[in-house]
């Protein structure tokens, strides 16, 4: 028995490495500005046609995990994520006039990829953990896989400017070889359908309305309520405000190494953090804000330095942020979450994210335009620290009146 819960640990482990092993994150530009001749305007647009993909996809992915199969809907999000390289790099056989679309399609196929996996693969491997009775420890082994993530992005960065210089198409083709790869993986995964003699004459609308009834529940929880709502808010501003760092970083003379080296070196440490993030999943949620309001001032005091150097110091503990929730909501979620809804919350979850992103993009885009970099992570800093303690005090509030209303 000990032996195939180390192997079931060790297929999670694999499959996250496979598929974060994206060899296209920071050429994609290159090849669509530089090689192909587009306009990065034009890049922009697929970005946001991707993100828009991901975004309307969460949700009904999530459903068709719950409904039918967590194995076949990540099997499907493999499929789009494998052939959507293909497309990218197709364009350079086509005619002038239906690049733009395989482009389209490529990064359409991406965002509703990315959408099929999210929750669903997790859902998938909680459950095959809990099956040998290590749901307990799902917490540090989410851990873990934050590190295996951070650790597997950053070389994947490297390796793929590496290959690009060598040949333009080869990180394209070797993304999706590992992608179709980490496939046999899941097919390896044993699922079980728990299927009640009731539920077979369910019409599809009686279940869905069961499945989403799992979110007016969370309204009845206070602390589950509050992580996923603090989540969302912190995860997509933090987000935001990386995305435009590179930029900063190259207009203030950091090389393209150095400026790759420093997000490599934030993702392997933030992957750090994320491995001992497990300790504190169990703390009241009173400890965690505390815990996290002192990073916050940490990050703020250091923004406040008028130093280049303690301002990139600042930004790695708004980046651990991120690091220390995602382990600990994860499993908050799957203990929480019933079987038949685990796929939708949490595909809940990343539709939330991705819907405040869309909103805070340009937001923060037009603050950090009217003001300096600087000035706009430290007035977004401010705003976050403020945010966690106004939310805290109202959920607080909330469940004392619900003590109050049982008396």
């Amino acid at each position: 028995m000990k032996n195939n819960r180390i192997s079931l640990e060790i297929k999670y482990y694999l499959y996250i490495l496979l598929t974060n092993l994206r060899f296209t994150r920071i050429i994609n530009v290159l090849f669509i500005v530089q090689f192909l001749g587009l306009s990065l305007v034009q890049f922009t647009l697929f970005q946001s046609i991707f993100l828009f993909s991901q975004f309307i996809s969460e949700v009904p992915s999530g459903l068709l995990g719950d409904i039918l199969s967590k194995k076949k809907v990540v099997f499907i999000g493999l499929i789009l994520l494998a052939f959507s390289p293909i497309l990218t790099i197709s364009s350079l056989f086509v005619y002038k006039n239906v690049i733009y679309y395989c482009l389209i399609l490529a990064f359409i196929f991406e965002g509703m990829g990315n959408a099929f996996l999210s929750g669903a693969d997790d859902a998938l491997f909680f459950e095959a953990l809990r099956n040998e009775g290590k749901e307990e420890k799902y917490g540090k082994v989410r851990g873990r896989l934050q590190l295996i993530s951070s650790l597997t992005l950053g070389v994947a960065t490297f390796l793929g400017g590496g290959l690009y210089s060598v040949n333009k198409l080869l990180p394209y083709v070797l993304q999706s070889i590992t992608i179709i790869s980490s496939g046999f993986i899941i097919f390896s995964i044993f699922e079980i359908r728990k299927v009640n003699k009731d539920s077979v004459n369910y019409s599809e609308n009686k279940i869905l309305k069961d499945i989403l009834a799992i979110f007016y529940k969370m309204t009845k929880s206070p602390k589950i309520l509050f992580m996923f709502l603090f989540t969302t808010i912190i995860v997509s501003v933090i987000n935001v405000i990386f995305a435009l760092l590179p930029n900063y970083f190259s207009a203030i003379g950091f090389s393209a190494t150095t400026n790759g080296s420093l997000f490599m070196f934030y993702s392997i440490f933030g992957g750090v953090v994320a491995t001992q993030a497990y300790r504190i999943s169990r703390v009241p949620v009173s400890k965690l804000i505390l815990i996290i309001s002192l990073i916050l001032m940490i990050s703020i005091f250091c923004q406040v330095v008028p130093s280049t150097v303690a301002f990139t110091i600042s930004l790695l503990f708004l980046y651990i942020i991120i690091d220390i929730l995602d382990p600990i909501i994860m499993e908050m979620l799957h203990l929480w979450v019933e079987d038949k809804a685990r796929t939708t919350i949490i595909s809940g979850l990343s539709f939330s994210i991705s819907l405040v992103t869309m909103v805070m993009n340009p937001i923060v885009g037009f603050g950090v335009q009217i003001l300096e970099m600087k000035r706009a992570v430290l007035y977004i800093s401010i705003f976050i620290f403020c945010m966690i303690l106004f939310s805290y005090i109202l959920i607080e509030r909330a469940r004392s009146g619900r003590k109050d209303e049982k008396k």
